[in-house]
């Protein structure tokens, strides 16, 4: 998704195993059913404040209470809501006239001008019968005028709910509020995973799914979500098995331990979660779904509980995409904020040599951040191992100088990445 940055700063990432482009970093977001809130995402800091909102019994209070559990956990998340199963149940009643028009209270936020709205529960005798939406006067309420006219005088007072696909769901709360980062969803239905992965590829932000289907296990099998997922090459989506993924909510956990460090500079591997039960998993299990699968696991290793390892559909290490996201925005935010500094003291940064240094100088302040937060690799000297390299304004483009555009400012950067499995050859000798 372009950005206002992405046009002022045009900045493209690409590493030797996978390109992106994205932004945004380090909130949670939760997406249900429960219908509670009164808009499309709220924030939390604490699970009392969860349940200002939500049920004990609902899976987003249970979700986020996993969340808050964890021992090291993000200081705050977010809970979207998604329009569950079309409800349509006036109540007849005389404190209404239904004559030309009628207010419904709504709970979708996407319906458009013209869309239709039938309604239930009135008797033969009055109407049972369709409006067409003609005005929306916010996010809740519509105006919607009668397609005939009833058989007689009838009243009505209800809501009328619009049911959506979680992809629908993602957009309009990324629409509402994009300050999230990391995606779960209280479902763990195959079909809901796919359709989650495919709206997040757009929007650079991650999923993290969890699912209990025994089919990832077997790496002959071809149809499972991981495995789908795979073929997808879907390069923001990871998928974690855990036996029991209706009552333990891997997923969040996995996230709210992890999302607090600095992007690029943990690894997601060897975890142990809070309110999670590890799994026991023969060895040809674990590598179908770590190996063949590109999936992850929870297991007991040598009587430890340890999150494997942190990878995406495509094959890629999230903690690497992780960094990347926040690499770009960093550096787009820092030209961008340098320019408007700049020309509050009425100054700007001159289409001169001097002004490639500058931008140069500017990467370099952000690419240094990555090297002290170990994303970016130290060379021997522990200065950054990374160049960057900007043109000479003389052989910018005429055309490009005219409309103020600076192009073939490069850097290349060694990842520090990070070590899953070791190889050790050893010999004894008398």
């Amino acid at each position: 998704m372009t950005t206002i940055l992405d046009e002022i700063v045009n900045l493209t990432i690409t590493r030797d195993s996978q390109g992106l482009t994205a932004q945004g970093f380090g909130i949670p977001m939760i997406l249900g059913e429960s219908m509670k809130l009164d808009r499309r995402l709220k924030s939390y800091a604490n699970i009392t404040e969860v349940a200002d909102d939500f049920a004990i019994t609902d899976v987003e209070y249970k979700m986020a209470s996993i969340a808050f559990s964890q021992t090291i956990t993000v200081q705050r998340l977010t809970i979207g809501k998604k329009v569950s199963t079309a409800l349509a149940s006036p109540i007849v009643s005389a404190s209404q006239i239904l004559t030309t028009t009628v207010n419904f209270e709504i709970t979708a936020h996407n319906l458009e001008l013209g869309a239709t709205i039938t309604t239930v529960g009135f008797t033969p005798a009055a109407y049972n019968g369709a409006f067409i939406i003609t005005e929306i006067t916010d996010v809740n309420n519509v105006k919607a005028e009668l397609l005939t006219d009833p058989a007689g005088d009838a009243t009505i007072v209800g809501t009328y709910g619009a049911s959506e696909t979680w992809g629908e769901a993602i957009q309009s709360v990324f629409d509402f509020d994009n300050s999230w980062y990391a995606l779960t969803i209280t479902s763990n239905v195959q079909a809901d995973i796919k359709d989650s992965a495919a709206k997040i590829e757009t929007l650079g932000r991650i999923f993290f799914a969890r699912t209990s289907d025994l089919d990832n296990l077997d790496k002959v099998i071809t149809t499972s979500v991981m495995a789908e997922l795979k073929a997808l090459n879907y390069s923001r989506t990871l998928t974690t098995f855990n036996a029991d993924s209706v009552n333990k909510y891997i997923d969040i956990a996995w996230l709210a331990r992890r999302l607090p460090s600095d992007p690029g500079s943990a690894n997601w591997a060897y975890l142990t979660l809070v309110g999670i039960i590890a799994d026991i998993l023969k060895s040809s299990e674990s590598d179908s779904v770590l190996n063949t699968n590109n999936g992850n696991t929870y297991q007991n290793i040598s009587g430890k509980d340890s999150t494997r390892y942190g990878k995406v559909a495509s094959g890629d290490w999230i903690d690497l995409i992780r960094g990347s996201d926040w690499l770009k925005v960093r550096i787009q935010e820092r030209i961008f904020l340098e320019e408007a500094r700049l020309s509050e003291l009425d100054r700007k940064i001159p289409f001169t040599d001097e002004g490639g240094s500058i931008i140069e100088n500017l990467i370099r302040e952000i690419l240094d951040l990555g090297v002290t937060a170990g994303f970016i690799a130290p060379k021997q000297d522990g200065t950054g191992d990374y160049t960057i390299t900007v043109p000479l304004v003389d052989d910018v483009p005429a055309q490009d100088r005219i409309d103020r555009n600076y192009p073939g400012v490069k850097f290349t950067a060694r990842l520090a990445g990070a070590m899953n499995t070791i190889v050790i050859n050893g010999e004894l000798k008398i």
